[in-house]
C-alpha cells in the first residue's frame, strides 16, 4: 500500500486509518497482531472492511514464555506458591482438553485451557492448526473460511489472464500532460528526464489504446498546446513525436487550466462508453501556487471526483505527495494515484499507465 505521509506507528492505528479510503481499506492486506481483531483497536470495528485471515507458513507465530518470578522476601508458603505456578503454567499451556482447576488461572471460570482462551482473544498457538476466528466471534471483523488456496498459478495462464482483464472493457484512453515550462529546464534530457520518463510510459499501451500527449505552458490563451494528436499510435511513432514536439517553453504552466480543460475532454471520449481512462500530470510542481491562489484547488476538487477519471500526479520532486500537498489531494480526488521521486517514480507510472492500456497484443 501506498501510504501518503509517516507510517502507521502502531497496527491499531493502521486499522483505524485504514477506513479513511474505502478502496484502499478493502483492497490491502494489513500485517497487525490477530487479536486486534477482538479486542478492538480505538475504533468502530464496524467502519472497518471485513478481513480474511492468513497464516504464512515461513512466518510463525511467538510461542508464549513462562517466567516465574520471584522477589527477597517472597518465600513464605513455598509449598502453596509452588503448586499454584505449577497449576498455572499447566493450564496456560493446556490447548483446552481439559478446563481448569482454578489455581492461578484468574477465575477458573473459563471453559478449556488456557490456550484455548487466549485463542479466543486472538492470541494463537505457534502450531497446529489455525481455525479463523469467526468461527468462534462472530464480531471479530474477519469473514468466513473460503476453503484451501487453488494454488499457484502458471505463467501463461496469468499472462491470459490478465489480458483479459485489461481487455475486459475495451482498448483504454490516457492523456498525458507534461509540464512544459521554464522550471523544467534541468528536469528534461535524458531517460530519467520528465520527456525520457513519458516515453518508457508507453510501454504499457498498446495499438489499439488512444492517448495524446499536452505541453502544459502558457505562452497563449490556452493552457496546454499539442505534442501527440488523440488516438491510436504505434509506439516508436509517438516516442518520436515526444521526441519533436517536447520542447521547454519560457512561460509558467497552468495546472488548474490544464486540468480542467483535460477533464472535459475526457469525460467527453467515455460519455458513451466504459473503457478505461487516466489522466497523468508530469510535473516539478514549481507552479502549483497557481493551484493554491484563489481557492483553485478547491475549485477542482470536485469535477475531479464527479468526471471519474482517475488522475496519476506524477512529481518529479521527493515530496511531491507529501499528506495535504496539492498533488495527493487532486489524485485522491479522483480515484488516482500520487506519485513522486520517494519511490520508483518511472516503474509506478509505467505500471498505472499499464493497468488502463491493453498492452502489447
Amino acid at each position: 500500500m501506498d501510504q501518503t505521509g509517516p507510517v502507521s506507528p502502531t497496527a491499531g492505528d493502521l486499522l483505524c486509518t485504514l477506513p479513511d479510503d474505502a478502496d484502499t481499506d478493502r483492497g490491502t492486506a494489513a500485517l497487525v497482531p490477530e487479536f486486534l481483531m477482538v479486542s478492538g483497536v480505538g475504533c468502530d470495528r464496524t467502519t472497518r472492511t471485513l478481513r480474511m485471515a492468513e497464516y504464512p507458513d515461513d512466518v510463525p507465530a511467538l510461542a508464549p514464555l513462562f517466567v516465574r518470578v520471584r522477589w527477597t522476601g517472597g518465600d513464605a508458603d513455598g509449598a502453596a506458591r509452588d503448586d499454584a505456578v505449577r497449576s498455572f503454567h499447566d493450564w496456560l499451556t493446556d490447548p483446552g482438553g481439559r478446563s481448569g482447576d482454578g489455581h492461578g488461572s484468574g477465575g477458573g471460570s473459563e471453559p478449556g485451557g488456557g490456550l484455548a482462551v487466549f485463542g479466543k482473544d486472538g492470541f494463537r498457538s505457534p502450531s497446529g492448526a489455525h481455525a479463523l476466528l469467526s468461527s468462534r466471534v462472530p464480531d471479530s471483523g474477519l469473514i468466513a473460511d473460503p476453503g484451501p488456496s487453488a494454488g499457484a498459478a502458471g505463467a501463461d495462464a496469468m499472462e491470459t489472464a490478465l489480458k483479459r482483464y485489461r481487455n475486459a472493457n475495451g482498448p483504454g484512453r490516457v492523456l498525458f500532460l507534461l509540464d512544459s515550462s521554464g522550471s523544467m529546464a534541468d528536469l528534461w534530457q535524458g531517460p530519467g528526464g520528465a520527456p525520457g520518463i513519458l516515453k518508457q510510459s508507453f510501454a504499457g499501451l498498446g495499438d489499439r489504446d488512444e492517448y495524446g500527449v499536452w505541453s502544459v505552458a502558457s505562452p497563449g490563451s490556452r493552457p496546454y498546446g499539442e505534442i501527440l494528436a488523440f488516438g491510436p499510435h504505434e509506439r516508436q511513432e509517438a516516442e518520436r513525436a515526444v521526441d519533436r514536439g517536447a520542447v521547454v517553453q519560457d512561460a509558467e504552466a497552468d495546472p488548474y487550466g490544464a486540468l480542467r480543460a483535460a477533464l472535459d475532454t475526457m469525460a467527453r471520449k467515455g460519455r458513451d462508453d466504459s473503457r478505461p481512462e487516466l489522466i497523468v500530470f508530469l510535473t516539478d510542481d514549481e507552479d502549483n501556487n497557481r493551484l493554491t491562489a484563489h481557492d483553485h484547488i478547491d475549485e477542482l476538487l470536485g469535477p475531479l471526483h464527479d468526471k471519474g477519471v482517475p488522475v496519476v500526479m506524477a512529481a518529479l520532486d521527493s515530496g511531491g505527495c507529501a499528506k495535504g500537498s496539492p498533488d495527493q489531494r487532486m489524485s485522491e480526488a479522483s480515484g488516482g494515484r500520487c506519485l513522486d521521486t520517494g519511490g520508483d517514480l518511472v516503474a509506478d507510472l509505467r505500471n498505472e499507465v499499464a493497468r488502463t492500456g491493453t498492452g502489447d497484443e
